[in-house]
């Protein structure tokens, strides 16, 4: 006689994932650390953008725009390291689009995080 199987319901806890939060850099927010998960491409004002995003060591997403100054020192290869990105200021005599240059201390981790 054959025995027909019960299905077993897998039990899940949801949670919800958030979009990422937008980061700019100010004189009240000069320091933002994590791991550097994606560097994509948005349109911002009709001009094409990098956008770089980061986890947290506490979990947070986030994202921010590059500047000239970050698009010269954070690239691809540095996805699954950690950064730390500092802003030093504007450098009047330099300009960029006509802005001065927004200035940043970027390091990196030599290692990729577990995981990566």
């Amino acid at each position: 006689m054959a025995t027909t199987a019960t299905p077993i319901k897998t039990q899940r806890t949801m949670v919800e994932i958030r979009a990422p939060e937008q980061f700019q850099f100010s004189d009240q927010n000069r320091a933002l650390a994590g791991t550097l998960l994606d560097i994509s491409e948005v349109e911002i004002k009709g001009k094409p953008t990098l956008q770089h995003m980061i986890r947290e060591e506490r979990g947070r997403r986030l994202t921010f725009l590059a500047t000239y100054d970050l698009q010269r020192k954070i690239h691809r290869e540095h996805i699954g390291h950690w950064i730390d990105v500092t802003y030093e200021g504007e450098d009047k005599s330099v300009q960029t689009q006509g802005s001065p240059l927004k200035k940043f201390k970027v390091q990196v981790c030599e290692e990729k995080e577990p995981g990566f």
